[in-house]
């Protein structure tokens, strides 16, 4: 396998990556200088310890901060800084992870800034509780808190800011953590220097370092009792072991984006997007614009395709689903776009893709526009009557569930509930002749719980059955991507 492609190998099909950096995409590519750091790096020996200091300290000099370690992802950063907020560096404290008992484990977050990572902060014993205002937040403060967590992005957005919260924090000796995964480590740190104690960065993203790699940088003491919580010791964090390896690599990704060439990022990317543009805007009905992001999750620009459902009757999903579909496959960002637009972001692509995709695009619009729309609800004769109370079984991979769903049927579709072990929330949906679809969404700390039945009624009209998306949403992982991220079960459901 060595002299050959090792995803042609074993039969899987790389694509051009158009919908920037996610980890289920991959992440970013490394750089060439990370990969070669990591080579160089796999071919002798080193106390991890020992090269954790180095590294740590040359991490310091590169971003500004006062002390920073590498972990094995921006989570696995959340959950170290967290152990350190609860154990402290008390090997007994630490030892007894994720059992907080005797320990005051209360972590604060904004309750408009819960994040879909959250389970890594909780994962270390923690319970979380929301807070809407400063008033609450200093409550919570007096009555004893392990730490205070922010999502960065929208950390700054109403009362609940950095600026606001870091001397009530500062104050009491709480610890203040935020979660800029997606972000670059700029110097000045956009967070410390405003008050924050510690910060969490992804690897694998911007930086273009290893994708199972990521950043704690922040205050000495905290940073170096986070890392005693990480691997190698034997401590909570002893499964998300980072190798000499990573920790090289992040390093040399470090390097380089210290030493980056922000302008002619930018410049390759506009050209990129403006070669897309000029394939698909000789179209007719449709139009493109460059967009320039100011969220800092987002560095580069986006070029924003739509058109008119008159001109070109073409539904987005279906544009997607096609070019994922043929070669060569190219993978576009579900989030964000309409039934009648799309996104391409630049940053993930390589020399000469960008003339492949727009190519690509422009022929999937014209073909599809005169292709008859398909449904995967065809109507088939008046709608069967699916009013009343269904329990519902489904089996999953391994294990199964019983749960509730209760149905009203209106005449722009179906509406009512849907009860499971520990939720109740509304469903909408539609029948179609015998085939029925409805989803279901069920809030749960910082992300949703998400359900997408679709099935066949019965000729009886006394029980229904077929398969269910499984997956979550959240305001750091939306899209429909992730709300079938757990996969598929079967369901069957008998009226009562």
């Amino acid at each position: 396998m060595a002299t050959r492609d090792p995803y042609d190998a074993i039969g899987v099909e790389p694509f051009i990556n158009c919908a920037g950096v996610r980890t289920v995409h991959g992440g970013s590519l490394m750089l060439p200088e990370v990969l070669e750091a990591m080579r160089l790096a796999g071919s002798r020996f080193v106390n991890i310890d020992e090269l954790m200091e180095a590294v740590g300290r040359r991490v310091a000099e590169l971003t500004g901060a006062e002390a920073a370690i590498v972990t094995s992802g921006c989570a696995a950063a959340l959950c170290h800084a967290t152990a350190a907020a609860i154990a402290g560096a008390d090997p007994e404290r630490m030892l007894r992870l994720p059992d907080t008992h005797g320990m005051n484990a209360r972590v604060v977050m904004a309750a408009s800034g819960r994040f879909t990572y959250d389970h890594a902060i909780r994962m270390a014993g923690a319970r979380i509780a929301e807070v809407g205002t400063l008033a609450e937040l200093r409550k919570a403060v007096d009555e004893g808190t392990a730490m205070i967590a922010l999502l960065g992005t929208v950390e700054a957005a109403g009362e609940l800011n950095l600026d606001a919260i870091a001397p009530i924090a500062r104050a009491a000796g709480v610890p203040i953590l935020v979660d800029a995964a997606a972000e670059g480590p700029d110097r000045p740190n956009p967070y410390l220097s405003r008050g924050a104690t510690m910060v969490a960065y992804s690897g694998g993203k911007y930086l273009r370092g290893p994708q199972a790699a990521g950043l704690l940088l922040g205050e000495k003491r905290w940073i170096q009792a986070a890392w005693l919580h990480s691997a190698p010791h034997h401590a909570l964090g002893r499964p998300m072991k980072m190798g000499k390896e990573e920790i090289i690599g992040m390093l040399a990704a470090l390097e380089a984006w210290a030493a980056r060439d922000v302008c002619y990022e930018l410049t390759k990317w506009e050209s990129d997007l403006r070669s897309v543009a000029d394939a698909v805007g000789e179209l007719e009905g449709v139009k493109t614009k460059i967009v320039c992001s100011t969220n800092p999750t987002e560095r580069a620009p986006r070029l924003e395709i739509s058109w008119s459902a008159d001109a070109l009757p073409v539904e987005a999903a279906a544009v997607r689903e096609e070019l994922l579909r043929t070669r060569p496959r190219i993978m576009l960002d579900e989030r964000g776009s309409s039934s009648t637009s799309l996104f391409i972001l630049p940053f993930s692509l390589q020399s000469g893709e960008a003339a492949v995709v727009g190519r690509r695009m422009a022929e999937v619009l014209a073909a599809l526009s005169t292709r008859p729309a398909r449904s995967e609800l065809p109507a088939a004769g008046a709608p069967a009557s699916v009013d009343g109370t269904w329990d519902v079984g489904i089996q999953f991979v391994v294990g199964a569930a019983t749960h509730q769903i209760v149905i009203a049927a209106e005449r722009s579709g179906i509406t009512g509930f849907h009860r499971t072990a520990h939720f109740q929330n509304p469903i909408s949906g539609l029948v179609c002749g015998r085939r029925i679809e409805f989803s279901s969404l069920h809030k749960f700390e910082g992300t949703n719980l998400a359900y997408r039945f679709i099935g066949d009624i019965a000729e009886d009209g006394r029980s229904m059955a077929g398969t269910v998306e499984l997956g979550s949403t959240g305001l750091t992982a939306p899209g429909p991507l992730n709300m079938k991220e757990y996969g598929r079960a079967e369901w069957r459901a008998t009226r009562r």
